[in-house]
C-alpha cells in the first residue's frame, strides 16, 4: 500500500471498464479528487499498463491521484479481452464510494467518444 494511504484509513472499490475507457476512467477520478490530468499523467498510465496481467498479483500497474484526497488506482488488462480490472483505494466515504461505483459502472457499459 502507498505511504500517502494508510490501510486503516483507506477502502477499496473494484470493477472492471472498457480498456478503450481508461483515459475517461482516469480523468473522471481525477476530477473527484481536483486533480488535473495531463498529457504526461496519460503517458505513464499508458506505459505501465501495456505490460499489466490481471491474472498476474505482480502485473499490476499501480497509480496515485492526489488532490484533495488521494486515490491509488491499480489497473490491469485482461489477456485476451477487451476490458483492464480496476482497483481504487480510497477514503472509506459513502459518497465518493458511490461516485467511483457510477463511474467505472458507466465506462463497463459504454465506450466514450471523446
Amino acid at each position: 500500500m502507498s505511504d500517502s494511504v494508510e490501510a486503516s484509513a483507506s477502502t477499496s472499490t473494484a470493477s472492471w471498464v472498457l480498456t478503450a475507457n481508461i483515459r475517461p476512467l482516469v480523468e473522471s477520478l481525477a476530477a473527484l479528487v481536483e486533480y488535473e490530468a495531463d498529457d504526461w499523467d496519460w503517458d505513464a498510465i499508458g506505459a505501465g499498463l501495456s505490460d499489466t496481467d490481471a491474472e498476474d498479483r505482480q502485473g499490476w500497474y499501480d497509480y496515485p491521484l492526489i488532490g484533495t484526497t488521494t486515490l491509488r488506482l491499480e489497473l490491469a488488462n485482461d489477456p485476451g479481452s477487451i476490458v483492464t480490472t480496476v482497483r481504487v483505494h480510497h477514503p472509506p466515504d459513502q459518497l465518493m464510494t458511490a461516485r467511483i461505483e457510477t463511474i467505472m459502472s458507466m465506462l463497463s457499459r459504454y465506450r466514450v467518444i471523446a
